[in-house]
């Protein structure tokens, strides 16, 4: 054939031989961020929504003061700590519990109920809020008085780089 003629046209066999390769390099690039930075954001909040729903539960069980049968061997304030880490689900290890009544155990006070949870998505990719960490808390009044834990609660030691100020 004419080389001439493929010069004219502007597909002379050979010309654009990597460019397929770079345009898949570029927009490949790009889309494995996305996916893995939907990925990474759609199981973080997953470890929210656990997080939060698992405060709730805690909280409802404690001031009705019932426990799951794997806390009813502890007794106080490890009985809502042990509840906590129960309805949450993660390694017990992953989850931190602070629990409180300000005002001591009595019908009507409050108890708060807060947790700091390492999310389980953290693939490196994109920066999580809280260096990883789910917050929840969440305040319920006591309605009963039958077996109270002695003191106005207790917390587990943050992680490095967290405190439990937020948990007002």
């Amino acid at each position: 054939m004419d080389r001439r003629r493929y010069a004219r046209r502007g597909d002379e066999p050979g010309t654009d031989r990597g460019a397929a390769a770079v345009e898949f390099a570029l927009v490949g690039t790009l889309l494995v961020l996305l996916v893995f930075g939907i990925l990474q954001y759609g199981l973080y909040f997953n470890d929210s929504l656990n997080a939060h729903q698992g405060v709730r539960e805690t909280a409802r069980m404690a001031v009705v003061t019932k426990a799951p049968s794997a806390c009813r061997t502890t007794t106080g304030w490890s009985t809502v700590t042990c509840t906590a880490e129960t309805m949450i689900g993660t390694a017990p290890a992953d989850t931190y519990v602070n629990v409180s009544a300000p005002d001591g155990w009595s019908r009507g006070n409050a108890l708060r109920v807060c947790v700091l949870v390492r999310s389980r998505s953290d693939f490196g990719m994109l920066p999580l809020p809280n260096d990883g960490y789910v917050r929840a808390s969440l305040q319920m009044s006591i309605e009963q008085d039958a077996t109270k834990p002695t003191g106005t609660g207790s917390a587990e030691t943050a992680p490095s780089g967290q405190s439990w100020s937020w948990c007002g």
